[in-house]
């Protein structure tokens, strides 16, 4: 038995990466602001949720409102959602209301659940304006009112929500240029989204957007248990006036029909990509994908188009299996795993079904081969309230996967301490120089196989910058700062500490890196020569070791990709167990990809806190601290 696929519901992004959203808790990533910049006010570090005056529920999983998912309200199945991103916010608009939210009948701001960014060139004004006319024809020909339509400016900051009018027909005056137009046809099974990738306003112009020019999407995957968490459906669309995609989505789960379609002749590859993207997993009795022993994931792009329509029978054959272990680094703890597909070179609307995970535990997960792949994992507790409070972020760069292969990864192990070697999601981090101003964004909760941890709550945290020991800036965030330094060369000196009670490893965590920098040319950031070190012990799934024994600490220094790296010269690694009050040297030799130590436990329960310097060949230097790295069990 095959599990039949097609599509329901719509989502619209103008302005910045979308997200898509389904009724199943998906989540999405996009590159994160510079340090230094104030989180919005209704941002948190992890996710939180959003009560619309529909009833309907937003999880935000991030300050800017780029990572959600939505839920219906009460007596509210089946709803769906539009998600509009514009360079000051971000809407999300259930169907029902969309109509008036888009003719302004409805305050926007009700169903504002984010201030996002905003357009790097301002709008236009004055000038040479045309008139674009926009007709809309159903399933059978006739003129339809059932429509959105948006339109966007390729070199002019703007999106514009035409009215519909009751002939079928849009009308709305734009300054002479270039414009993205697209729009969903119909609300009923067969929604229709269209684009027209250019339009080329330099008269006034009529376009017809006819449903009869687009095709249905129905795809399969090989398990029979299978259901479709979500899928999603549309393109994705690059401005010159910002650094973020705009775009148009539809997305749904089951038994609805969706067609797509372009008008028009195709974009410039470079300039737009389509998608269709889907992720199943084994249903839960519960309307969720609780703890599904495995997840299929599908992405397919379509530079500088939208198809007419899309089929696929995925085989056995189209995927690559992982092996994912989750491991538990504190009581009561569960997670959300997202696999979001990476779109080249330009980043574009993606998404991910959010799978509710208790730890420890395990999946298998069929990633579609030839498709770069992008991790998050968000291990937090459910409070009393019902409700997930996210208490780190997981991350792993986008990874390609062979067809046929089997790979392994693990989650969440211990000990969690700074973890570099992960590319970050934005040019600038990890901690990146940019003429005279370095950035600063550190992941210092990294796990044992490396993934870059970040999103940490903490009781207290500081980040400083010195220059030749003068202060230049601190912010009371964790391992994060922008700070404005004189052109000249100069040594550096930059402090990181947290202090933090969620659970009772890694209580605190503290670096400190010299290193020589100067002014730095160009538009693009020139990442720093700040190495981390990485402990790796093989510890149980309770992160603990035993006592009384001898214990092999395996180190490894590493560097951000993309950093100068310099020979390590020198490598000093410290144990205590008193809370490092009092710390005792570790011998360490040379080993495969670093060194390893070799340490005897006391008889007792307790904790290992760990200490190390490592200095290149360079003169760079780090020193870093981990209080309570892992358990000692007796």
């Amino acid at each position: 038995m095959i599990k039949k696929l097609i599509l329901l519901a719509a989502v619209v992004a103008t302005g910045v990466t979308l997200t898509v959203v389904t009724t199943h808790d998906s989540e999405a990533t996009t590159a994160p602001p510079r340090p230094g910049v104030p989180a919005p006010a209704s941002g948190a570090a992890g996710p939180h949720t959003v009560t619309l005056g529909t009833g309907d529920r937003v999880t935000v999983a991030a300050p800017d409102g780029t990572n959600l998912s939505v839920r219906p309200g009460p007596g509210r199945t089946g709803m769906r959602f539009a998600v509009v991103r514009t360079g000051a916010g971000t809407y999300v608009v259930p169907r029902d209301t969309l109509a008036r939210f888009r003719d302004g009948t409805v305050d926007r701001t009700r169903f504002e659940i984010a201030t996002t960014r905003v357009p790097t060139v301002a709008p236009r004004v004055g000038g040479e304006t045309h008139q674009l006319t926009i007709r809309y024809l159903d399933l059978t020909g006739a003129p339809t009112q059932d429509a959105v339509a948006v339109v966007s400016g390729w070199d002019n900051a703007m999106a514009e929500w035409p009215a519909v009018n009751p002939d079928g027909t849009s009308t709305v005056k734009l300054p002479a240029g270039r414009y993205n137009l697209g729009a969903y046809l119909g609300s009923g099974p067969n929604t229709t989204l269209l684009v027209q990738p250019v339009v080329d306003l330099t008269g006034d112009l009529t376009v017809t957007l006819d449903a009869r020019v687009a095709g249905a999407v129905t795809l399969t995957v090989p398990e029979p248990s299978a259901r479709a968490g979500f899928v999603d459906v549309g393109y994705s669309f690059y401005p010159t006036t910002q650094t973020w995609p705009a775009g148009m989505y539809l997305t749904g789960d089951e038994e609805a029909p969706v067609r797509i379609g372009q008008v028009g002749p195709p974009a410039a590859p470079g300039e737009l990509v389509g998608s269709v993207a889907a992720q199943w997993g084994k249903p839960d009795g519960t309307g969720d994908f609780t703890d599904s022993p495995y997840l299929y994931s599908v992405a397919e792009t379509f530079p500088g188009r939208l198809p007419g329509g899309f089929t696929r029978a995925y085989r056995p054959g189209d995927f690559a299996t992982v092996h994912q272990q989750f491991a538990a680094s504190g009581p009561k703890q569960s997670a959300r795993h997202l696999m979001f597909p990476a779109v080249s070179p330009k980043p574009a609307g993606t998404s991910a079904l959010s799978v509710p995970t208790t730890l420890p535990g395990s999946r298998v997960e069929y990633v579609q081969a030839g498709v770069r792949w992008s991790e998050q994992q968000w291990t937090g507790v459910t409070d009393a309230s019902g409700a997930f409070r996210s208490q780190k972020r997981l991350y792993q760069q986008p990874t390609a996967y062979r067809p046929g292969r089997t790979y392994r990864d693990q989650w969440n192990a211990g000990p969690t301490g700074p973890a570099f070697g992960q590319e970050g999601e934005a040019a600038w981090q990890w901690a990146s120089r940019q003429g005279d101003r370095i950035d600063v964004g550190l992941p210092l909760y990294g796990d044992r196989a490396g993934h870059a941890g970040s999103f940490v709550p903490t009781d207290e945290s500081r980040s400083a910058l010195y220059r030749d020991g003068e202060l230049v800036g601190e912010f009371p965030a964790s391992g994060g700062g922008s700070f404005t330094v004189p052109a000249e060369p100069a040594g550096y000196r930059l402090e990181v500490a947290d202090t933090r009670s969620t659970d009772d490893l890694t209580t605190r965590v503290s670096a400190a890196w010299t290193f020589r920098s100067g002014h730095t040319d160009g538009t693009a950031p020139v990442r720093l020569p700040l190495p981390a070190v990485r402990f790796t012990p093989a510890l149980d799934a309770d992160n603990a070791a035993p006592a009384n024994r001898g214990f092999d600490l395996p180190v490894a220094v590493e560097s951000q990709p993309g950093a100068p790296a310099a020979r390590i010269v020198g490598l000093t690694v410290e144990i205590s167990y008193d809370d490092g009050a009092t710390w005792s040297a570790v011998p360490v030799r040379p080993a495969s990809g670093g060194w390893t130590g070799t340490v005897r436990h006391p008889a007792g329960a307790g904790f290992a806190s760990l200490r190390a310097t490592a200095r290149d060949a360079a003169g760079t230097t780090v020193t870093q601290t981990l209080v309570r790295a892992y358990r000692i069990r007796a």
